[in-house]
């Protein structure tokens, strides 16, 4: 059995399209579970739950709360809950592809030396690209997208977020989400999942692989797009880079200042490109972004 797990916070706009497209997948609904975990939302999460849960007897669904704010918080419940082999974490703003929970289904049984799988994150676009937009910052927007081919992933890289799974048992070995990292409510501090992936690779018989045909759709409504939206996304990332690197030591520290300074200069390589090409908007919001992170990873800004 595979576990889906959504943690949701205020995002009963979007339950319910999630949870059609839980109902909608081509995986036998007896190999699946749904884990709903809402971290203390405001709204009506629990009532849109439970007629979904009436609607659909033939699904097995639950609903928990954590009071203990932040994401982390919610898919360390969702690992705790679940009762499948694997796990995926889905987002509340995301749907599936119909065939999702099959092929990472199929992917996990026809190899058992996977701990754990990525895939593409497209973006759907509710309004109007804006003006700004670019290969380089659409990350802020959720898109992820390697490529057609199933590689492992390098070091360097890990995961979206938004598509992300698990053999449930390596969480025995790594630990969890660190409850540090990541967001809560409002807050935007990120940095979870590249602790959790950093965790995997340092054991070498754990791997985890990239496969091209397990696509998620990430949501990206108008004020999303806004600068002051990208500007505390960007806070969030840097100072949740400062809390990760803080807990690794002094050393990883210094390496991640370091690797801050080159992305500046790539930053003004990129600047330069977008205004020859003219079309500064891009070029302008790489440069505002990289200070923003750079505010929240040296100076503690949120």
């Amino acid at each position: 059995m595979i576990t889906a797990t959504i943690s949701t916070y205020n995002r009963e706009k979007y339950l319910p399209q999630v949870l059609d497209s839980l109902k909608r997948q081509s995986l036998d609904k007896s190999l699946f579970e749904i884990v709903l975990v809402d971290n203390n939302s405001p709204g009506n999460t629990r009532e849109i739950t439970e007629k979904f849960i009436a609607d659909n007897p033939d699904m097995d669904v639950s609903y928990h709360l954590e009071t203990n704010q932040g994401l982390s918080y919610g898919r360390n419940r969702g690992i705790k809950e679940g009762k499948g082999k694997y796990i995926t974490f889905i987002d509340d703003d995301a749907f599936l592809s119909e065939d999702y929970l099959e092929k990472i289904y199929h992917y996990f049984e026809e190899d058992s030396s996977i701990a754990a799988i990525g895939s593409k994150i497209l973006l759907h676009y509710e309004d109007i690209k804006p003006k700004w937009e670019n290969k380089y910052l659409n990350s802020l927007l959720g898109w992820y997208d390697l490529g057609d081919e199933r590689i492992e992933f390098p070091k360097n890289e890990y995961p979206g977020g938004s598509n992300m799974s698990f053999r449930m048992d390596v969480f025995d070995r790594v630990g969890s989400f660190n409850v540090d990292l990541g967001r809560k409510g409002t807050k935007m501090a990120g940095s979870e999942e590249k602790d959790m992936f950093t965790r995997i690779y340092s054991h070498s018989d754990l791997q985890v692989i990239y496969v091209p045909d397990a696509i998620v759709y990430h949501c990206v409504p108008l004020e999303r797009t806004t600068p002051e939206f990208i500007k505390k996304q960007a806070l969030g990332t840097g100072y949740g880079e400062r809390v990760r690197v803080k807990n690794s030591g002094f050393g990883a520290t210094v390496k991640r200042w370091f690797v801050e300074w080159f992305k500046w200069g790539a930053s003004f390589i990129l600047w330069f490109a977008y205004l020859f090409k003219g079309q500064p908007a891009k070029g302008n919001m790489i440069i505002r972004f990289r200070w923003w992170v750079s505010k929240g990873l040296f100076l503690g800004k949120e």
